[in-house]
């Protein structure tokens, strides 16, 4: 690796936070950021600022090729040489912005701690890059309101016991997490339950009634032997 390489681990698929905000610092001291965010156009009919800007773009793609581990391969092909292209396709494979994945990181931040003989600066980095991945995960135009709601709806989701883990993924796994309708679900799953619990009530005491008569039949039958 010569000096003008990143110094900075590549793409793979648990880093994409950290990894997204250092490429960009490195393509922005190359003086590439601004065509692979897509702000420098390209220059049009002109042959020359053409061919200039169409070396620059191959550049800034094999860049973004090779900070990308082998697994990653496969999300770049047929757009190697676009480097536009390349950062908004790794964006959207790797920022999954559904409520599952804002869940996840949510429990994620409030369950970070402490660790044995860690520095409280760290603690806070550890704590800061927790907050940054929940923002990038947010949709654009997230407001305040919506944090409230989605938070409301967390809590609901989060204090379901381990018996519910079933109707828990079902919930995860809906486009949207709008508290009206996680209420709606909420009240759905306990009239579900109630009826099963009568139904499973009735036919256990059914079963008790005809055990009971089969064994006032067996012992009837043998007091007449």
């Amino acid at each position: 690796m010569s000096d003008s390489d990143p110094k900075f681990h590549p793409l793979s698929g648990t880093n994409y936070p950290q990894w997204s905000g250092e490429m960009q610092a490195w393509l922005m001291t190359k003086g590439l950021w601004r065509l692979v965010s897509g702000a420098e156009k390209c220059p049009g009919t002109d042959a020359e600022a053409l061919e200039k800007w169409e070396l620059r773009a191959e550049k800034a793609a094999g860049a973004l090729f090779f900070n990308v581990t082998k697994e990653q391969y496969i999300h770049l092909d047929c757009i190697i040489d676009g480097p536009v292209k390349i950062w908004e396709k790794l964006a959207i494979v790797h920022v999954s912005k559904k409520p599952e994945t804002r869940f996840n990181a949510y429990d994620n931040f409030f369950s970070i701690r402490k660790k044995e003989n860690e520095s409280l600066q760290s603690l806070m980095t550890r704590i800061d890059e927790g907050m940054h991945q929940i923002q990038n995960l947010r949709p654009t135009g997230f407001k305040l309101a919506e944090l409230d709601d989605e938070l409301t709806c967390m809590a609901m989701i989060r204090a379901l016991p381990d018996q519910y883990a079933h109707f828990t993924s079902f919930l995860l796994l809906l486009g949207t997490l709008d508290k009206t309708q996680l209420r709606d679900a909420f009240l759905a799953k306990e009239v579900n339950r109630r009826h099963h619990a009568e139904v499973n009530s009735a036919l256990h005491s059914s079963s008790t009634t005809v055990n009971n008569t089969c064994t006032l039949l067996r012992t009837k039958l043998k007091g007449s032997v």
